[in-house]
């Protein structure tokens, strides 16, 4: 608001500014004049007893050559092609002597502030229509015609605004395309300084989100020291809240998940001393019961690792056709024991992906590793690598077990939520998918779980 009132204020001072320019310059040409006609009064002393007839001699021809003629002049973009500079001069009564437009010749213009002012020895100017009220407007400035150190008369430079308007307008046209532009870089000055002052601020913000929804996000870089310091107290903060939550599940969820092979542990220890007969049974049980929770706490300390990176070395160059036969090798007794099959469907065995290979290794690991818990025996589990539409690359894990039910299918991913294995009934630690999710995230994919037509289960990686 206040940068457009001082445009229209500028707007309003320009005219009467122009005009002072104006009235500067016919005081000039007003007081150049007298010395002319001073200096022929000097030359010729008796000339002042015939006044009027030698200021006609001066200036009559000079003004009548000069209205004959024509001229192209071009000052800035406005073409002139003629004088309108007019000229009166007064005797010591303020009766007019000289005009060089005839007209005003016998006239009173002894009241007129450039006459009346000028005779009496100040500066006399004024702004009046040239002929009568209806007629157009013009300057009047006075320069007094000396003669031993006495005024003898008053000479007044006119110039009708008509010829000075264009100029105005011309001026008003320059200055608002210079406001136009001015104000164009304030905006876009002012557009800049914002969005450097409030991108941090933004940022900040959009980091500070991203932690209240749990995603895994780098602090990102903020310009301003102050801000950067706040946020990193904020990122601070938030770690060690989350640390201490953190701490009190893991322990709650490790006490639960190991209550269970714990407490059968104990039983066929106890068993042992009063059935000796069978050991056999109870030692396998316990073994089985220790390496149950031994995953646990191993696949728990996985998790826990990835879960506390917020970013992780992506620099690898992986070809994924390789590492998975690598991880084929580990199941390799497993498969021949259940008879399963595995066909890899690679249409380029040199594809590769950016990122970490041993987080990698253990994500596929996890997959196939379900894929032959959920398995009967003679099922296939085929692995597909191929390239979709957009140019990413897709690691597909399908195999024929049985169906996720519809209930299940949103929570696999979560810690600790496990199904039955349909061998032996019994369920799993629960953090092979959460492991496998951990992985994709921090390699920006997307981890696509569903349910075949027919049976099994497609579990996708898409890089």
């Amino acid at each position: 608001m206040g940068f457009y009132y001082l445009i229209d204020k500028t707007e309003e001072s320009i005219r009467p500014r122009y005009m002072e320019t104006v009235e500067e310059s016919l005081n000039d040409t007003a007081h150049i004049l007298s010395a002319i006609v001073e200096e022929r009064l000097e030359q010729n002393p008796r000339s002042y007893l015939k006044f009027q007839e030698t200021l006609h001699s001066i200036f009559s021809p000079v003004f009548e050559n000069t209205n004959k003629r024509s001229f192209n002049a071009k000052i800035y973009s406005l073409l002139k092609t003629n004088t309108d500079i007019q000229v009166y001069i007064t005797n010591t009564k303020g009766i007019v002597v000289f005009d060089s437009e005839k007209y005003r010749e016998g006239l009173d213009y002894s009241k007129f502030n450039d006459v009346y002012l000028t005779l009496q020895g100040k500066y006399g100017a004024r702004s009046s229509k040239l002929i009568d009220k209806e007629g157009e407007g013009a300057l009047f400035v006075a320069s007094p015609i000396r003669n031993k150190n006495k005024t003898i008369g008053v000479l007044t430079v006119i110039k009708p605004k008509t010829g000075v308007i264009p100029f105005i307008d011309e001026a008003k046209r320059k200055f608002w395309r210079i406001s136009l532009l001015v104000a164009s870089a304030i905006a876009v000055l002012f557009s800049i300084l914002a969005y450097l002052f409030f991108r941090p601020i933004l940022r900040l913000s959009q980091y500070v989100s991203s932690l209240r929804r749990k995603e895994k996000v780098v602090f990102p870089k903020i310009g301003i020291r102050e801000l950067n310091e706040l946020g990193k107290k904020v990122d601070l903060l938030v770690e060690e809240i989350e640390g201490k939550k953190y701490i009190e599940s893991y322990v709650q969820t490790l006490t639960h998940e190991i209550k269970s092979p714990l407490s059968s542990i104990l039983a066929s220890v106890e068993l042992l001393h009063t059935h000796p007969n069978e050991s056999e049974r109870l030692t396998k049980n316990i073994q089985e019961e220790a390496k149950r929770i031994q995953n646990i706490i191993e696949q728990l300390l996985e998790l826990s690792s990835l879960e506390g990176k917020k970013s992780i070395s992506l620099e690898d160059n992986v070809i994924l056709y390789d590492l998975v036969q690598e991880v084929l090798l580990n199941f390799q007794s497993e498969m021949e024991w259940k008879s399963i099959h595995v066909r890899i469907d690679c249409e380029n065995k040199t594809w590769e992906v950016k990122g970490n290979r041993n987080y990698l290794f253990l994500a596929i690991k996890n997959l196939i590793k379900n894929s032959i818990d959920f398995a009967s025996e003679n099922d296939t589990i085929n692995i597909e690598i191929h390239k979709e539409p957009d140019n990413s690359l897709k690691l597909s894990v399908i195999d024929e077990g049985h169906k996720i039910p519809d209930y299940a299918l949103t929570r696999v991913t979560e810690k600790f939520y496990s199904l039955p294995r349909p061998t032996n009934n019994r369920k799993s630690s629960g953090l092979g998918l959460s492991i496998v999710n951990q992985i994709v995230e921090l390699h920006g994919g997307q981890l696509e779980i569903r349910n075949r037509d027919s049976h099994g289960v497609i579990v996708s990686i898409r890089f």
